[in-house]
């Protein structure tokens, strides 16, 4: 019996071995940059003119803090594509719709006229999240989550409008864990895939997203380290574990998902990470600086060694 289990491990360090020889060079590098980040992380990268692929833990869920706001925006331009919601429709906030974290309107005069474009766009560049809640309210959480059904993007849903944690529309043992809302690297590269291909609605409804994704504020993460001249279309997301771990600490959440475009090069990108041991706020977190070193060697591989040693 023992001769058997030993010709069985022999086995499996074979095929172990065969299928880490088959792997890319490059796949192996953010492998190993994953194992040394100190919590959980997940990647998936796309070309969108080979279809070349690199994905680690892409189909792991992750928290998804404020990138579920990229489908929040879709179903805005769904809803105004078949006629039920203007863009230009005019929406007054009330003092009961400030909330806290990022953005603007949190600070502004109760009863100010935004247009629904304008909402769309605070949401995505600034992340407002008082603009959020007040198109979340208005799109209806169920609706974004069937949208996002329809595309194939089972494993993306969001939750709850923000700064409402315990108090889910949908989904609360699923809320309890993720807050926001949930997804996976593949997932969340995928929706920016739409958006990059003009599948998103239509050619002119992805065509609007992409340039309010490209109006980012926050290019600490897959943009930081890119070259000049790239354009970057991207949604972040910051925030704490909802559910501490077993030694009572809630790791840190950071988050980037981007479409990618330059000369030579197209191509969308997710990293998430979870349970970071690192949990400051500041631009020097190590989630942030890892995602940005990942993010600069797959732009580096998808445009290619000659290209990108100039």
């Amino acid at each position: 019996m023992a001769s058997i289990k030993a010709y069985g491990i022999t086995l499996m360090l074979a095929v172990t071995t065969a299928l880490t020889a088959s792997q890319s060079p490059m796949q192996q590098q953010i492998e190993r940059r994953a194992r040394e980040f100190d919590g959980e992380i997940g990647v998936f990268a796309m070309n969108l003119v080979t279809r070349e692929v690199i994905a680690v833990n892409a189909d792991a869920r992750f928290p998804t803090a404020s990138t579920i706001k990229t489908a929040v925006m879709l179903e805005a331009y769904h809803q105004a594509a078949e006629g039920a919601l203007s863009l230009d429709a005019p929406m007054t906030f009330a003092e009961s719709d400030k909330v806290g974290g990022t953005g603007v309107l949190n600070g502004l005069t109760a009863g100010t006229m935004l247009k629904v474009k304008d909402l769309i766009h605070l949401m995505i560049v600034l992340s407002d999240n008082t603009a959020t809640n007040m198109l979340v309210t208005r799109l209806g959480t169920a609706r974004i989550d069937a949208r996002l059904r329809s595309y194939g993007l089972k494993e993306t849903k969001i939750f709850r409008p923000t700064f409402r944690d315990g108090r889910p529309d949908i989904f609360p043992e699923l809320e309890r864990e993720f807050g926001l809302g949930m997804s996976t690297p593949r997932e969340m590269a995928q929706l920016m895939s739409l958006i990059a291909e003009n599948r998103a609605v239509n050619a002119e409804a992805s065509a609007a997203m992409l340039a309010t994704l490209r109006d980012q504020q926050d290019g600490l993460m897959i943009p930081r380290s890119l070259p000049e001249g790239i354009q970057v279309g991207n949604k972040t997301g910051i925030d704490l574990e909802k559910q501490p771990d077993a030694q009572g600490k809630r790791g840190a959440i950071r988050a980037d998902a981007a479409i990618v475009t330059g000369k030579g090069v197209t191509y969308v990108i997710a990293i998430f990470t979870r349970r970071g041991a690192d949990t400051r706020w500041g631009p020097d977190n190590a989630a942030l600086l890892t995602g940005a070193r990942i993010s600069r060697a797959i732009f580096d591989h998808f445009l290619g060694p000659s290209k990108a040693d100039r």
